[in-house]
């Protein structure tokens, strides 16, 4: 469905790509894979350190279902995940982040995008915020 969704985005000029942290999924090269599935052009795909910098230039970051890895706590000493590399979402002029709850990642730490007041929270699971967001995208653009 995010691969529908980014179709009718670049159908209207929209330029999009997709980002994942090195450690996101259960094991190395998961997500990658699930993109690979979904038929997610490779050439869209950014490495972390090739997208972080785009971030302060884009107008919507979606995140979906990430915790620990978009924290920007990461960027402050003394808590958990302090100096853990994070892709740099917060630094979009907005945020969407559709996941289930505001439940913690396994460092067990509040997740300060959450409250940032540019991110807008989706509470649903993907398959689903995605859905309604690809419907929501579709009537907006016609």
């Amino acid at each position: 469905m995010r691969r529908v969704l980014v179709e009718l985005l670049t159908d209207h000029g929209v330029d999009v790509s997709y980002a994942v942290h090195p450690v996101a999924g259960r094991m190395p090269g998961h997500m990658n894979v699930l993109l690979a599935e979904a038929k997610v052009p490779y050439t869209q795909l950014k490495a972390m350190d090739e997208v972080n910098p785009e971030f302060p230039q884009a107008d919507v970051a979606l995140v979906v279902g990430a915790n620990d890895v978009t924290n920007p706590a990461a960027r402050r000493p003394g808590n958990a995940i302090s100096g853990m590399p994070i892709l740099d979402v917060d630094k979009a002029k907005s945020v969407v982040v559709i996941k289930r709850s505001m439940g913690h990642g396994y460092a067990g730490i509040d997740n300060e995008l959450y409250t940032n007041p540019r991110t807008g929270m989706f509470f649903t699971d993907a398959k689903r915020g995605l859905t309604e967001l690809k419907a929501a995208v579709g009537e907006f653009v016609g």
